[in-house]
């Protein structure tokens, strides 16, 4: 049975976490995670041209031990683990998922959060603080997107939930009332 991509990239992510859990490097684990997304962000197609099939191995080596020699050897070898696996396009994956299993390990909550106005400093961080006690979290980081059209308010997406407090559901909630 063939794997799909989500799945080998979630098994890789919890193999490194926990990896890096034993070794009690979990923070330096993470920083280096986030450095590999931004080295194949910097390069794009880098993932496809390590997996390309037309290339040796030899000539893909040079590539991936330049792109690893700054790393602690924990990394370098789950690095050449993941080229010797033949998985190197589903790097980015991997770090993606790595990032959400250390966010939920580390109660991060990640909330993309829609108003019809871009929000203050202020706003953001009240909303955080009333947000982060509500899912009992450490930290909210949000992902912010205006949309005139929901009029006003709020709307809160987060770990699989809809908080919506904008003035079209309330407007629309209103005029269903009416109809009745």
């Amino acid at each position: 049975m063939k794997l799909n991509k989500h799945t080998v990239a979630t098994r890789y992510a919890k193999a490194y976490y926990n990896l890096a859990e034993e070794h009690d490097c979990i923070k330096e684990a993470f920083d280096n995670m986030m450095d590999i997304r931004q080295i194949f962000g910097e390069n794009p197609g880098l993932g496809l041209v390590l997996s390309d099939a037309r290339l040796t191995l030899a000539q893909k080596r040079p590539i991936v031990d330049n792109l690893i020699k700054n790393f602690p050897e924990l990394m370098q070898n789950f690095v050449l683990m993941i080229f010797d696996y033949d998985r190197m396009g589903d790097m980015e994956l991997i770090v993606d998922e790595f990032e959400k299993l250390y966010d939920h390990k580390n109660r991060t909550i990640l909330a993309k959060v829609t108003t019809a106005v871009p929000l203050t400093e202020a706003q953001k961080t009240r909303l955080a603080d009333v947000f982060v006690k509500k899912l009992d979290g450490k930290k909210v980081i949000f992902d912010e997107v205006v949309d005139p059209e929901i009029l006003g308010g709020v709307i809160i997406e987060a770990e699989h939930q809809i908080f919506d407090g904008s003035i079209r559901l309330n407007l629309e909630t209103l005029k269903k009332q009416i109809a009745k």
